[in-house]
């Protein structure tokens, strides 16, 4: 699945922004990963909610093999946005996504699960398997991306009825997905 590396750099940040008291949940194909079909990555996403001094705060708390721009950091808590940070020693990347506070958002806090990323570890915060379903198919809408469909596919096939079908197709309605969440769940056989 992922190598320790990755482990390593995704636990350093989760702990980084706990320290800085960043509300954080991750998210991407290393939680559609979690859920679905394994899938190599070279990034990790977090979307989290932070403010400006909460991001000088986590500049300050990650470990200096760590590229960050503490500015940008900063003016993407402040207007929302994306940001990310660099471990020089394996160049993974850590992008993070302010998020506004809309329904759904605040849904996808509530809703965050802890996971162990590797047996007897440090349990980390991660979107819930119905909300990296909807987000993937939120960042397809434009882009029509096939990696964020197939991504979207394998949590739905590996979960199938386990899955909260009248929260995903209540979401689906508020987003303007549904017709895709439909497609989904019919080639997933769900």
């Amino acid at each position: 699945m992922w190598t320790n590396e990755i482990h390593e750099v995704i636990t350093i940040v989760s702990k980084a922004l706990r320290n800085a008291g960043i509300e954080y949940a991750i998210t991407g194909s290393v939680a559609s990963g979690m859920y679905g079909e394994p899938v190599s990555t070279q990034d990790v996403d977090f979307v989290v909610r932070m403010n400006e001094a909460q991001a000088r705060t986590f500049t300050l708390a990650l470990p200096q093999r760590f590229y960050r721009n503490e500015e940008s950091l900063a003016n993407a808590a402040r207007n929302g946005g994306m940001v990310n940070v660099i471990d020089m020693d394996t160049t993974f990347k850590v992008d993070l996504s302010v998020v506004p506070m809309t329904a759904f958002h605040r849904s996808v806090f509530e809703r965050r699960q802890r996971v162990e990323l590797q047996p007897g570890g440090e349990g980390l915060d991660v979107v819930s398997p119905e909300d990296i379903i909807l987000m993937k198919l939120l960042w397809r809408k434009d882009s029509r991306s096939v990696k964020q469909w197939e991504n979207a596919l394998s949590v739905a096939r590996v979960l199938g009825a386990r899955l909260d079908l009248k929260y995903l197709f209540e979401q689906a309605k508020t987003l303007g997905i549904e017709e895709d969440l439909v497609k989904l769940r019919d080639e997933a056989g769900v």
